[in-house]
């Protein structure tokens, strides 16, 4: 029996083995690309049907695929440089010599909204480049954008969104402060650098290095440069072509011909102590390990350059040093790189401010999860080695993604072809899955299945494109690849499998659009920690790694002295002068508001502020039979301050001196779910906004507009249906639940309410309220909306729903993640109902976060004295600025103070839109009980769109049920006795809501 095991054991081994030799070999040979595995003719059959697929529908719009096509006309790069006087540029305001900030001679000056053309008449046909002298202004912290026209026409979608780059210096604190209250040493603060700069326009994605290339006719031509952010002083524009010519590592060294020393030369320059940056986001970071240095076991030192800060495309950081004895140095960096999946991460190293040699242009650092020495070097291992004379010099390094430029613009190339074939499967099946059917996909799309193929070899070329570049194969990004490969050739073998099988082919994250879509911000992302950087001559360098024991021990001090760290203990106390404030923040959002209120409040009021971490806002109610609640707390939920009221655990506003006055600076109806009884019980803090998106290519296409109304939307829908689009509202979201937040927009659009006077019964089956439900469910019955959608953003990305409304979040998505839709997507308020005066309602629920005040604080006056510094316009608009500055540009702080979001760091073409649609808040107001309402009519819709239940008869169970809770809770709460109404509950509404929030119960 032993013996059959063993030989059964033996067999199974070796047929493992077997089996994995197949795979490595098959894997090997895909290398090769599968076309090997093809007969000629296949292949070349299936690469142009691909290639005339994707010239079907491919708009050739981005940057890369323009350049491509002028290359392949072979236009010129004229020499002749052209420069405009100033005389003949239109627009802006002429700043003459006492306001030209030391340019020489008189300046234009320009801010959001304005526009400036000239005419220049260029001697022949070609590309050139567009040259500004500019001065930007501190009126914004906000990076200038521009919009470039050429004869009136846009070339490329880049040039909708073009910005310049800025110098930021760290500069100590106010006051000279360099420690907190613990002796943890702060982030410094980040000063723009104000100073005239002469550059060429660039790719605002980085994945060209040199300037912008525009096609001039020869003759006259018109060019116009928009400001959509920031404010500049403009001297001379220039039209040129300006060549750069970087020589190779061996040139460089033939041109050079002193003789190098033979003396040990070190100079050290740690990475945290950088002279400029690119972006105030940019910031050194405390790591508390003894291998990196400063390093103190008792106190947090800023020791390393945070490379999470320091990764995206077009940063750069500079560092100043001095060299005291000429010679030739190597150069070595310090660094970490343990994220992004073991892709190599790579920088632009310049000296001087220029890159010496062409092996600096684009440098890989391999993957690293520990600290390690790099001593640049070529691909044989020979150290580079760079002149450096006596004196002061400055090293530069940067990122931009010309590496992967083939790569990323294929990839993405082959998703729109793949998003083109979704379409004419969803054309052919309309959007039904039965998987008992049988399909014969050919007949309607003969060439399908050369398609596929084409689409495979594509993502293969990518995959071995990627393998030489980054030496490995075994790579996550590459094994993304390789699945996708395989799932899209399972297809092109087995067309017919398509129509019921599109969950593997582009929708959901496993899908092979889905994995394709996942590592493209891989391929442009760039981290990497610094420690430091050695410039050195053939010496040892220290050791990028502490022994094993020397790890130990500094951890286990560090471990003991958190025990009895006196400064810690003193902290913790809460001593008579000093207010305690829960946040129900992040930890990174809770630091920057403690040095805040240690920089500006407590110097200017004398009250100190302790700030704690609310995790959970549970605590709140535990705290409270605790006798334990804090004097204040920041960032709660809209509902809870009423809910805390009704419990007499917080404060109405009202009672406190120069609430009436802070109260201005807010829409009046942002209060009204805060509004319990006769008091107000909360500050807004923030809150979120809906806007319509809408790609404005695919509606030039369609002939249409962007819809004003909900009569618009359903017209709309049709025209979006025949090529296989659709629109989106939050109701079509992939949540069951249908909160107050998707649902009530259409209730008081129409007119309608969801209780009656007392609060003591719901109204939704009545008037507008059942004809917005009937509309709201009709959307998804009639109009045939989408019932579930994962993911509006990819689906607005890729074109399937081109329209629909979307939160802040969608904004900050669209700006920062797809730089391929720049200029092709707008956002206005969402669409309403026309009264009878021809307005169009847009009402909108709008909820956020909240301040809410203790009643058992003994130290109210001194907390409600932060919550109206906190609140401030002033305050809000600073502490939006200074989240953006230390997080980064896609951290935008959306406050509920009006004058605030004005002057904060959103940019400006955001405003206007978010400030329109804030006109027409209207939150619902609580009364006890509501959340039964919320259900209900959630239960409702889901019986309506789901189960096909009468919308009538599924709205009037819901009233019968909600009616009952309400005379519960109104029991409850002591306003309702033996079923009569003993005291009157009045339910605050956008019409009756100055009564709270102004001192004369007017609006004024």
């Amino acid at each position: 029996m032993t013996r059959k095991k063993t030989i059964l054991y033996t067999i199974s081994a070796l047929l493992i083995i077997a089996f994995a030799i197949i795979l490595l070999i098959g894997k090997e040979n895909r290398n090769n690309s599968f076309a090997e595995q093809l007969s000629k003719a296949d292949y070349e059959r299936s690469m142009a049907a691909i290639e005339a697929y994707i010239s079907g529908f491919q708009s050739d719009s981005n940057y890369y695929s323009v350049m491509k096509q002028w290359l392949t006309e072979q236009l010129s790069n004229p020499t002749k440089s052209y420069t405009i006087d100033q005389s003949l540029i239109h627009g802006g305001k002429i700043y003459e010599n006492s306001k030209n900030n030391g340019y020489g001679s008189d300046v234009i000056y320009v801010e959001p909204g304005d526009q400036l053309s000239f005419e220049v008449e260029v001697n022949e046909d070609g590309l050139y480049e567009l040259w500004l002298d500019y001065y930007i202004l501190e009126t914004s912290h906000l990076n200038p954008e521009l919009a470039i026209l050429v004869n009136n026409e846009i070339q490329y979608n880049e040039m909708n969104r073009i910005t310049l780059s800025m110098d930021w210096q760290p500069v100590a604190l106010e006051g000279g402060l360099k420690y907190d209250r613990y002796g943890d040493e702060l982030t410094p603060r980040s000063e723009l650098i104000s100073d005239w700069k002469r550059e060429g326009l660039v790719d605002p994605n980085y994945f060209f290095t040199g300037p912008l290339k525009f096609k001039l006719d020869k003759g006259i031509n018109l060019i116009s440069i928009s400001l959509n952010e920031g404010y500049l002083l403009i001297g001379e524009i220039t039209v040129k072509n300006q060549p750069v010519t970087i020589p190779t590592y061996e040139e460089y060294r033939t041109m050079l011909t002193t003789e190098n020393s033979s003396s040990e030369k070190l100079i050290t320059i740690e990475a945290e102590g950088m002279s400029l940056k690119s972006r105030q986001s940019i910031r050194p970071k405390y790591v508390r390990d003894p291998q990196v240095t400063p390093y103190e076991y008792k106190t947090r030192v800023l020791n390393v350059l945070d490379g999470y800060s320091f990764g995206d495309s077009g940063d750069r950081v500079e560092y100043q040093f001095n060299v005291e004895e000429s010679g030739y140095y190597h150069l070595t960096l310090k660094y970490s790189q343990d994220t992004n999946n073991g892709m190599p991460t790579q920088r632009r190293i310049e000296i001087n401010g220029e890159v010496p040699f062409q092996e600096l242009e684009l440098y890989m650092f391999d993957y690293s999860s520990s600290w390690k020495n790099e001593t640049l070097k070529d691909e044989d291992g020979n150290y580079f080695e760079i002149f450096l004379d006596k004196g002061q010099h400055t090293l530069t390094l940067s990122i931009n993604n010309s590496n992967v430029r083939d790569v990323y613009h294929e990839l993405l190339t082959t998703l729109e072809a793949m998003d083109s074939i979704s379409r004419d499967i969803l054309r052919l099946t309309g959007g039904l899955v039965d998987r008992k059917r049988v399909w014969r996909i050919e007949r309607y799309i003969p060439d399908i299945s050369n398609y596929l193929y084409g689409i495979a070899e594509r993502i293969e070329e990518q995959r071995v494109a990627l393998i030489e570049l980054t030496g490995k194969d075994d790579l996550p990004v590459m094994n993304e690849l390789e699945v996708a490969y395989q799932l899209i050739r399972q297809f092109a073998e087995k067309p017919d499998d398509l129509p019921n099988y599109m969950t593997r082919f582009n929708e959901g994250q496993s899908s092979a659009y889905g994995r394709i879509q996942t590592i493209l911000p891989m391929l442009v992302y760039n981290p990497m920690h610094l420690d430091k950087f050695y410039f050195h001559s053939d010496i040892d360098l220290p050791r990028p790694n502490v022994s094993v024991v020397t790890s130990l021990v500094e951890g286990t001090k560090a471990f003991a002295y958190s025990f009895f760290n006196p400064k810690y203990n003193e902290a913790a106390v809460i001593e008579d002068d000093t207010i305690e404030v829960w946040v129900n923040q992040s930890r990174l959002y809770v630091e920057i508001m403690q040095r805040m209120i240690d920089e500006q409040f407590t110097p200017n009021t004398g009250i100190k502020v302790n700030l704690s971490l609310l995790p959970d806002e549970n605590k709140i109610i535990l705290s409270n039979a605790a006798d334990s609640t804090p004097d204040a707390a920041l960032g709660i939920s809209h509902g809870r301050p009423f809910e805390l009221a009704l419990r007499g655990i917080v404060e109405d506003l009202r009672t406190y001196g120069g609430f009436f006055e802070l109260a201005k600076q807010y829409n009046p109806n942002t209060f009204v779910p805060f509004i319990y009884d006769e008091g107000v019980y909360a500050m807004p803090e923030t809150q979120d906004v809906k806007l319509l998106f809408y790609r404005k290519d695919i509606l030039e296409f369609l002939g249409e507009e962007p819809p004003e109304t909900w009569e618009d939307v359903v017209s709309l829908i049709p025209m979006l249906q025949r090529y296989d689009m659709n629109f989106f509202v939050p109701l079509g979201a992939d949540s069951a639940y249908k909160g107050f937040d998707t649902t009530t927009p259409f209730i008081y659009q129409f007119g309608g309410e969801l209780y009656n006077e007392t609060g003591s019964g719901s109204v939704i089956n009545q008037g507008g309220a059942y004809e917005a439900f009937d509309f709201m469910t009709s959307l998804f019955t009639v109009y045939n909306m989408p019932i579930t959608t994962s993911a509006f953003y990819q689906n607005f990305r890729n074109g399937k729903s081109p329209v629909g409304i979307g939160d802040a979040n969608l904004y900050i998505q669209l700006k920062h993640a797809a730089p391929e839709l720049a200029g092709q997507w707008g956002m206005m308020p969402i669409p309403g109902v026309e009264n009878d005066q021809g307005v169009i309602e847009r009402w909108d629920p709008t909820y956020g976060s909240t301040a809410i005040l203790f009643s058992a604080s003994d130290k109210k006056e001194k907390a409600w004295n932060f919550i109206k510094w906190w609140t401030s316009a002033e305050t809000q608009s600073s502490f939006s600025y200074d989240i953006q500055a230390t997080l980064g540009n896609q951290f935008l702080y959306l406050t509920a103070n009006i004058d605030g979001f004005s002057n904060s760091a959103w940019p400006s073409e955001s405003k206007s839109a978010i400030l329109e649609q804030w006109e027409w808040i209207q939150a619902t107001g609580k009364v006890p009980g509501d959340y039964m309402v919320e259900r209900e009519i959630s239960n409702a819709w889901n019986k309506v769109v789901f189960d096909r239940e009468n919308p009538r008869v599924a709205i009037d169970n819901a009233v019968k049920t909600i009616d009952r809770e309400l005379e519960r809770k109104l029991r409850e709460f002591g306003y309702i006795e033996n079923s009569q109404l003993i005291k009157p509950y009045f339910v605050p509404t956008i019409e009756n809501v100055e009564k709270w929030v102004r001192p004369d119960g007017k609006e004024h």
